[in-house]
Order: C-alpha cells, then structure tokens, then sequence
C-alpha cells in the first residue's frame, strides 16, 4: 500500500489544524453560552406553606427563589413586602411561585358574600379537596324519604336545589371523624345551605380545581 507523499500530508496537515480551532472556538462559544443562560437568574417571591384562600398572608408564609428570568406573572423579591398583609384570592400551594393575580388587598368575605361551616364525613369529601375549588353544595334527601325532624319532631322538607359555592378552607377531621369545610356562597343562599348542613343534607361536587 502505498502511502501519501510527504508533500500531500503537509498539505492536509494545515486543514486538519484550521478544523480543530474551529471546533474549538464553538465549542467555547457554546459552553460561554450556556453558562450564560443558566446563570441569568432574578430572586421571585415563593410560597413558604399553605394558605387558604381569604386568609391574610404573613411574613413567615412567603420566601425567596432563583428562577430563569423568562419565569412568567411572578412576582420580584423586591417586592415581597408589599405582598405581606394581603389575602390569598385563591388557595397557596408551599413551593410554588406567587403570582400578582393571587392575591388581593380585598377581604373574603365580599359584600354580598357569606362563610357557612359544613361538616362532613371523611367519605363525603371529594378527594384532595383544597382552598380555592369551586364546588356546588348539592341539598340531599333525608333518610326518612326527603324529611328531616324539627325540634319537635314534626316533619320538615328538606331543601332541593343546588348553590354553587368557593372553598375557603378544609379543616383537620375531628375526634369522630367529621371534617369542617368552610364555604363562600352568595348571602342569599346562605341560610338555606347553613340549615342543611345543620341537618346532613348537603353533598359536595367538585367544578373546577384551583389554587
């Protein structure tokens, strides 16, 4: 086998140099890059825990993260205490980044609005059910055929109908079990979901998951 000619090899030898520094050079180029973009990061304001929606957000409920400045409706570090001392318009998740339409200097209740306490038993509660969900209080049949007793024992028809309503908070189940789940309903209804709750005839169906 014969082999190049001294002469081609040196002609070779100078592409093969110019090849290499060019790969070198993007190589360089790319890594700079790189390096850029992943350090390129700005300080947003985090949830630290969970806060339900309506409730006032502390201090202690918010912290700082580094994220890429392309992170969308967050909100800068800077500006963090300006959000201490607002409401949660929708239920806080721990760990994720606070949006600006998250919260609100408004207090829940609104005017037209009212908090009715159900209570329910751990299997008529829908799963995962947080602060923030939007829900429809279903009025349910009693077990005497859609009558419940009054206070002296004569019969009461139960309500029928359905009243859609915001969940302001989920409490810890009780001694027996029975969880507490504070709504906002329009004043309007308020009363008539207060009685049948007072009376277990409500039942809760999930609309839309949120916060």
């Amino acid at each position: 086998m014969r082999r190049p000619s001294g002469r081609l090899a040196r002609q070779r030898r100078p592409g093969w140099i110019a090849a290499g520094v060019t790969l070198t050079v993007l190589a360089v180029l790319t890594n700079v890059y790189l390096f850029q973009s992943a350090g390129h990061r700005v300080s947003v304001v985090r949830v630290a825990r969970d806060v339900p929606v309506g409730q006032q957000i502390s201090r202690a409920d918010l912290d700082v993260a580094q994220v890429a400045v392309d992170a969308v409706q967050t909100i800068p570090a800077h500006q963090l205490d300006e959000v201490v001392g607002r409401q949660a318009a929708v239920g806080l998740r721990k760990g994720t980044l606070l949006a600006t339409s998250q919260v609100t200097a408004q207090v829940a209740p609104q005017p037209g609005e009212a908090l009715v306490t159900v209570p329910l038993k751990p299997s008529q509660v829908p799963a995962g059910l947080a602060p923030g969900w939007r829900v429809r209080v279903v009025f349910t049949p009693g077990s005497n055929g859609g009558h419940d007793a009054t206070a002296n024992g004569s019969p009461r028809r139960a309500g029928s109908g359905e009243v859609p309503a915001v969940v302001d908070q989920v409490g810890e189940p009780d001694t027996e079990g029975t969880v507490s789940v504070s709504l906002l309903v329009a004043d309007a209804h308020s009363s008539t979901v207060a009685r049948q709750a007072a009376a277990e005839l409500v039942a809760l169906v999930v609309t839309a998951r949120r916060g």
